[in-house]
């Protein structure tokens, strides 16, 4: 390392075509990335962005004590979603954007749950349904079928403790869905 800049490296390297100059003397500088900084991480520990491993340890139980709640929550809020929809079905159109956004946040709320658990299919419908949400037209009553075939795959889902994402039952269920969205929207 020089001693004027600590962030140089002098290194012996043979010039390409010329092998008279294989002392060339070529610096090379190790420069400080500052967007790693500012997004808090680091590679050294107890620097910024550091997270102690045992504090990763810790919230892992705790996510994984809360597992078993897992079942109780989700069919909580699917009743929760249900309700919402059942609200926004009862409404004149143009007064239902709050029931629809009540959907939207149940959905994603379901959505988070399922990835924290590791329930993958759920999480994907429910990803799906949050995502059509900001999409649904009250007048448009395929879209009350995109809405309830989600609603009727989730159930399944829960009904079913389906927690991949793949298999026959988890692939049959995404096609219902997919082909609702093609076919009425």
């Amino acid at each position: 390392m020089s001693e004027s800049d600590p962030h140089k490296q002098n290194a012996q390297t043979p010039a390409p075509d010329d092998r008279d100059a294989a002392n060339q003397e070529v610096e090379i500088f190790h420069r400080v990335n500052r967007l790693k900084l500012k997004a808090g991480a680091s590679s050294l520990h107890a620097g910024p962005g550091f997270i102690d491993p045992k504090a990763i340890n810790r919230a892992e139980t705790v996510i994984k004590n809360k597992e078993s709640a897992y079942t109780t929550e989700v069919e909580d809020i699917l009743a929760k979603l249900d309700r919402a929809w059942k609200e926004a079905k009862s409404l004149p159109a143009d007064e239902s954007a709050d029931a629809i956004e009540a959907v939207y946040h149940t959905a994603n709320h379901i959505k988070d749950l399922a990835a924290m658990f590791g329930y993958e299919l759920m999480q994907h419908f429910g990803y799906s349904l949050r995502d059509f949400a900001g999409r649904i037209d009250m007048t448009n009553k395929a879209h009350h079928v995109i809405v309830q075939a989600h609603l009727d795959v989730m159930w399944v889902v829960f009904h079913e403790n389906i927690k991949d994402h793949g298999g026959p039952k988890a692939e049959e269920l995404k096609k219902i869905v997919a082909q609702a969205i093609e076919k009425y929207s």
